[in-house]
């Protein structure tokens, strides 16, 4: 049997926060989970999260890996687990 490994291209990443009130983000992988606090996304570089008040999704093109998200941000971390769900939040205001 052949064992074949999945090689997966990285896109390039950004993250851009105007006046704390929008947040643009190109290379999204995946859009994990969205609430009005906590936005939890996957990316090239693994996890990212974005916490606030009051944040939608103003913009996403799954094909582009393009995100717009308007609100009250408040903190934005990257994480190591990809954006997996669980104790994300608690390990992001340690």
């Amino acid at each position: 049997m052949e064992n074949k490994v999945e090689n997966k291209i990285k896109r390039p990443h950004t993250l851009q926060i105007d006046g704390r009130k929008k947040a643009v983000l190109t290379g999204i992988d995946e859009v994990v989970s969205m609430t009005e606090t906590l936005a939890q996304l996957r990316t090239g570089a693994g996890g990212l999260a974005l916490a606030g008040k009051n944040m939608h999704m103003n913009k996403y093109n799954a094909e582009e890996g393009l995100l717009v998200i308007e609100g009250d941000i408040d903190k934005a971390a990257y994480t190591a687990d990809g954006g997996e769900r669980g104790n994300l939040f608690k390990r992001m205001f340690k």
